[in-house]
């Protein structure tokens, strides 16, 4: 069990690999950046200093374990991330009505059902009204949708296969979602 795992309700949790999750036996330093903005005269930007909130929606608790391992403490555009945690379409949308803020879903196409990724987005997109949050879906079984079905659904952002994806990979896609979720808020 990773530190800082903590499970809410359901099956719902959340893990966020910074000092919140560090328990008072633990010798944990915390340095403030030596180029700290404050120092330099420049008003300090709260903004960049709010966590990115990723949530992962997949029924099976590898792949979050290893989003967490390629993505965990990783910085992306100036922000740290934040992840939360769903095991099925309705614990998606249990954990989208208390979290506000969630810019990108990592999304599996086949949980409860075979289709259950597919009609999360599309709730997710017509009956919460959600169409800034940047939607990859993840796939293990590429049989069920092909990427030129997902392209043309206009509720899903981004189609990666798993099997094909690497930590690289992974970053690049949700640097990329995240970039696309930054103008889709101006």
């Amino acid at each position: 069990m990773i530190k800082g795992w903590e499970i809410f309700g359901t099956g719902m949790g959340s893990y966020s690999p910074y000092a919140s999750n560090v328990d008072e036996d633990d010798d944990a330093l915390v340095f403030m950046d030596e180029a700290s903005d404050i120092e330099d005269g420049t008003e300090f930007d709260t903004d960049s200093q709010v966590p990115w909130r990723i949530l992962i929606v997949d029924d099976d608790p590898d792949v979050h374990q290893s989003t967490l391992f390629a993505l965990g403490g990783e910085t992306i555009h100036g922000r740290n991330l934040h992840f939360h945690h769903a095991y099925s379409g309705a614990e998606a949308i249990d954990v989208l009505s208390k979290c506000d803020g969630i810019s990108v879903i990592l999304l599996d196409v086949v949980m409860e059902t075979p289709d259950a990724g597919l009609k999360l987005a599309h709730y997710i997109r017509e009956t919460l009204g959600q169409d800034d949050i940047r939607i990859i879906l993840r796939t293990g079984q590429p049989g069920l949708l092909s990427e030129r079905e997902a392209r043309e659904n206009d509720e899903i952002n981004r189609y990666v296969l798993k099997s094909q994806i690497t930590r690289t990979m992974l970053m690049d896609v949700v640097a990329s979602e995240l970039l696309e979720y930054l103008g889709s808020e101006a």
